[in-house]
């Protein structure tokens, strides 16, 4: 979502951008309650019930969704390892296997990365599958497990990340877009340029990339808002602190008049 494109001196344009802005601010703010009241509650009940789930006592399976873990024979139909392994970003990134030969579940079943189970599948193989709800959550193939993309997650701390994402994102947006409402021919510094840029990489970093780090540190899922709000009022602070030492410092010059963009 851009925070200042279009903060022209043009009145018109800038109440414009900023009705776009308002809107988008009501959309994120919407994003960030499903998120918290819908998702996240959602996405840790079914990780609990998962781990909870017992083996699956009848050997004739009662239909395609059962709560318990069923462990079943499949035989692989073709296999999909598209993708690289790095820091850049990846294109066309897929890890698929085709399965069938059970009485429910036969399909394309997805992964996160080719290993260790999908990397030595081979057409006709027979790999054992665990399946719960209707969804293949594991492959099973010799002393090798792999979690499908189907497989319930303990990872609350990203959901959290999203939603105060989200939320700082609405906020930012909404203050862009209210200032273009009622001073839309004195915007001063809040503009895309010098510092709308730098507060939507703030919130990026703050809400995003601290739910990561908590997800690798194990963190619980409830220190990743409070944390995250803290984190941006932290560095906002130090981006307007710093912006004032160089204007402090920076020599005058006649003359010189400088738009914002």
């Amino acid at each position: 979502m851009a925070v200042g494109v279009g903060d022209g001196s043009d009145a018109g344009e800038a109440r414009l951008w900023g009705v776009l802005l308002v809107v988008g601010a009501v959309v994120s703010a919407y994003f960030c309650c499903y998120l918290f009241t819908v998702m996240l509650p959602t996405t840790m009940r079914e990780y609990r019930e998962y781990r909870a789930a017992a083996v699956c006592s009848d050997p004739v399976p009662a239909g395609p969704a059962e709560d318990c873990l069923r462990t079943v024979t499949f035989t692989v139909r073709d296999t999909v390892v598209e993708g690289r392994r790095g820091l850049l970003p990846r294109r066309h990134v897929r890890f698929e296997a085709t399965l069938s030969g059970t009485r429910y579940w036969n399909g394309v079943v997805a992964f996160g990365d080719p290993g260790p189970v999908l990397r030595q599948l081979r057409t006709g193989d027979r790999v054992g599958g665990v399946v719960w709800r209707g969804a293949v959550t594991r492959l099973v193939r010799y002393d090798d497990e792999q979690a499908t993309a189907d497989e319930p997650r303990d990872e609350p701390q990203m959901f959290a990340g999203l939603g105060v994402t989200a939320a700082l994102l609405a906020a930012l947006a909404l203050g862009f877009g209210v200032l273009r409402l009622v001073r839309p021919d004195d915007l001063g510094p809040w503009t895309w340029r010098p510092v709308g840029r730098w507060l939507l990489g703030i919130v990026l970093v703050a809400g995003l990339g601290w739910a990561y780090g908590a997800l690798l540190l194990h963190v619980p899922w409830q220190a990743v808002a409070p944390v995250a709000v803290a984190l941006t009022a932290l560095m906002s602070a130090v981006l307007f602190t710093v912006r004032r030492l160089r204007r402090r410092r920076a020599p005058a010059t006649p003359g010189d008049v400088r738009q914002p963009r």
